[in-house]
């Protein structure tokens, strides 16, 4: 049986910290023992820990706590936290049933993945009829589905692709498994990696402050992910061994990809530089914006520095930092399983897909010589 356990957060020593709910001489949670503070739900996917903000008060704690576990058990819950049957269940409006794999997705995947999954269901559930169950949708539905997102959202087959892949797992979570199999699914396109060019990353960084040089040189000497490099706190930089690493951070609800942090060498130059960096109004973060809090305009930014250096804002975002990192350091020289590591790949194929061939060889080309055929002119 799925276990889920109440914390509450509280302040001790100045540092806010999670604690179990006390019990009494009768063994009884303790709900008035612990002062003031915010209530979390944490439980195990895979062996992996949760946790989940529940509210202000013990009710709303315990009310979170109960519906996370019917979610876990895969027992459906009407909007007022009733049990349904599997005959309501299969009745059910396609909505409906898209909202409650939605609380599933919730409990089991990253914020930017439920956002994926949120974009994709929505667009299915727009495409069909009101009254429309997941137990009527046949695979002549798909393919015009397909059409749809082709047609309105000018989405390349990739993309089509993928959001079939989101559509086949809620299907299967609906009992319709393999409804997909008899899908023309369009053909996938191999794309190659993007990287900046050297031409690129010198007219951008001319056109930085001294502040926006830091964050983006972060970007582009570390490889990570946005929302890594947005939760940077000073901590988790190690200025004597010149290491940034990637962790947890339960009370802003962030955790690493698949839950794994890890630790990232990085070059003396940039350490130093973030050595000199100011800390902003005392604020744990590294970046944060100009209240001392999460930066959640890095994108923005990044453009606007394009725009001043006189490049094609199009052509610049930060996914592309990660990617040019990767590159970068496999043409440096580095093992795969190494940069692997340091990218935070679940797979080596992943990390694979970065050894690509150099693009800036034009000069050294110039310069080849082959006697007879290319001469010194």
């Amino acid at each position: 049986m799925p276990h889920v356990n109440i914390l509450k957060q509280i302040k001790i020593d100045g540092q806010w910290k999670l604690v179990s709910i006390p019990r009494d001489e009768h063994g009884r949670a303790d709900w008035k023992a612990l002062p003031e503070g915010r209530y979390f739900i944490e439980w195990r996917v895979h062996g992996k820990k949760k946790r989940q903000v529940a509210g202000a008060t013990a009710a709303e704690a315990l009310e979170a706590a109960r519906r996370r576990k019917h979610i876990l058990e895969g027992r459906a819950l009407d909007p007022e936290g009733h049990e349904l049957d599997a005959e309501e269940i299969k009745r059910a409006p396609l909505h409906v049933a898209v909202k409650r794999y939605l609380e599933v997705v919730e409990s089991l995947k990253k914020p930017n993945t439920l956002r994926k999954y949120k974009a994709v269901l929505n667009r299915f559930v727009d495409f069909f009829p009101a009254r429309t169950t997941a137990q009527s949708i046949t695979p002549d539905d798909l393919n015009n589905f397909m059409v749809y997102l082709k047609r309105n959202y000018r989405l390349d087959n990739n993309s089509v692709i993928h959001n079939l892949v989101i559509v086949a797992q809620f299907l299967k979570k609906q009992g319709r498994a393999g409804l997909t199999r008899d899908v023309d699914l369009p053909e996938a396109i191999s794309t190659l990696p993007e990287e900046y060019t050297d031409r690129e990353l010198e007219a951008f960084f001319a056109a930085c402050t001294k502040d926006e040089y830091a964050l983006f040189l972060t970007f582009l000497l570390t490889g990570f992910r946005e929302q890594e490099v947005v939760h940077l706190f000073w901590d988790d930089i190690n200025f004597t061994l010149n290491t940034i690493r990637v962790t947890a951070k339960p009370g802003l609800g962030f955790s690493p990809k698949r839950w794994e942090e890890r630790e990232v060498p990085v070059p003396k130059r940039l350490s130093d530089l973030l050595k000199a960096h100011p800390h902003r109004n005392g604020s744990h973060f590294v970046f944060p914006s100009p209240r001392g809090n999460r930066e959640l305009h890095m994108l923005d930014i990044c453009k606007e520095i394009a725009k001043r250096a006189k490049l094609d804002p199009e052509r610049f975002h930060l996914r592309k930092f990660r990617s040019t990192y990767a590159t970068r350091m496999l043409r440096a020289g580095f093992d795969v399983r190494t940069v692997q590591h340091w990218m935070g790949h679940k797979s080596l194929e992943t990390t694979m897909r970065y050894l690509s061939p150099a693009k800036d060889v034009h000069d050294k080309l110039d310069k080849v010589q082959i006697a007879g055929v290319l001469g010194n002119g």
